[in-house]
């Protein structure tokens, strides 16, 4: 995790590594696009139970909610939008942009994802020698948590968008510590949560201190 931590670091401070990270999120989100074209061509000629249908679109949904997260991040890496510019949207990005993350963070609660935490713990081992019963705490107080600091304003737009990108960096970390920290483990997409998001708040920062 000290890994993904000075990673980002390093890439907030060299525009370089900026734009190759932009690059490759946004090839990152185009192959998630085509997994799921290629998925339902696959299982458009096969007769599906209820079940399968199910999962299918509960896993689509997820999908299609971390790749809208990632664009918005993508698009704030280019523009933090202003007050004037939100008045005239048809869609307050900033607020958008707070029900995506919001929605990511109630995943924390369905039971197959708390069971996926907990298979990952048995396999790995607890960091802190903790039980699967402290687990099941950690994990409704880590969305209690970052419900609460999901629902908070900022003050300014910028600052707005700050705070909801500190709710993503607290999430993907709570995945990398359940991973172990192990980075081959780790979803790229949680990766590229945190440092989009970590160069983000730095921008937002650098804003609101002109």
């Amino acid at each position: 995790m000290k890994n993904v931590v000075k990673f980002a670091a390093e890439i907030t401070a060299d525009p370089q590594k900026i734009d190759l990270l932009k690059r490759e999120a946004s090839l990152f989100l185009e192959k998630m696009e085509d997994h799921w074209i290629e998925v339902l061509s696959e299982r458009s000629s096969q007769a599906l139970t209820a079940a399968s249908l199910e999962q299918y679109f509960r896993s689509k949904e997820r999908s299609e909610q971390v790749r809208r997260t990632l664009q918005y991040l993508l698009a704030f890496l280019t523009h933090i939008p202003i007050q004037a510019e939100i008045e005239t949207a048809p869609v307050n990005p900033a607020e958008q942009f707070r029900e995506f993350i919001r929605y990511q963070v109630d995943l924390l609660l369905e039971e197959d994802v708390k069971k996926a935490v907990l298979r990952e713990i048995n396999l790995v081992g607890s960091i802190d020698e903790e039980n699967v019963w402290d687990y099941q705490k950690r994990i409704i107080d880590q969305n209690r948590e970052l419900r609460e600091l999901a629902a908070q304003n900022g003050g300014t737009i910028a600052q707005t968008i700050a705070s909801l990108c500190h709710v993503l960096e607290k999430l993907s970390l709570f995945w990398l510590r359940i991973k172990n920290g192990n980075l081959h483990r780790t979803r790229r997409s949680d990766l590229y949560l945190y440092s989009l998001s970590r160069i983000i708040i730095n921008r937002c920062q650098q804003i609101c201190d002109v």
